[in-house]
């Protein structure tokens, strides 16, 4: 079964992290990427860029799309990044999540509906 790890933060606080801590985390990334790919349950992972980088897409009130700066929702914590795993269960999943570095991040776990390789 597929699971998100979806990594919730706030972006000020990553953006003040010195080269050292990066690395830091970093390498509990590294960790859980290598872990997941060797059992053959990593599926994919991206890691976002900034807010500000943002667009939204939406539609105005007639249906019409309707394209706006910066993220759709405005949020203490921020969607930072995530992982697509095939674990055989959601506490496999969890137990990822709990490598990652929490300090200053959230990892919410939800089992994906569909996916297509």
């Amino acid at each position: 079964m597929k699971f998100a790890l979806l990594i919730y933060g706030k972006e000020n606080i990553n953006k003040q992290l010195t080269p050292e801590q990066e690395e830091e985390m970093l390498i509990l990334h590294r960790q859980l990427q290598d872990a997941t790919v060797e059992k053959g349950e990593f599926v994919a992972s991206a890691r976002l860029d900034w807010t500000e980088t943002a667009v939204t897409v939406s539609s105005d009130d007639d249906g019409a799309p309707l394209v706006t700066d910066g993220p759709f929702a405005d949020t203490k914590e921020q969607f930072l990044g995530l992982y697509l795993l095939d674990c055989d269960a959601q506490a496999d999943a969890i137990g990822y999540a709990k490598s990652l570095p929490l300090r200053h991040h959230r990892v919410e776990v939800r089992p994906v509906g569909w996916c297509r390789h």
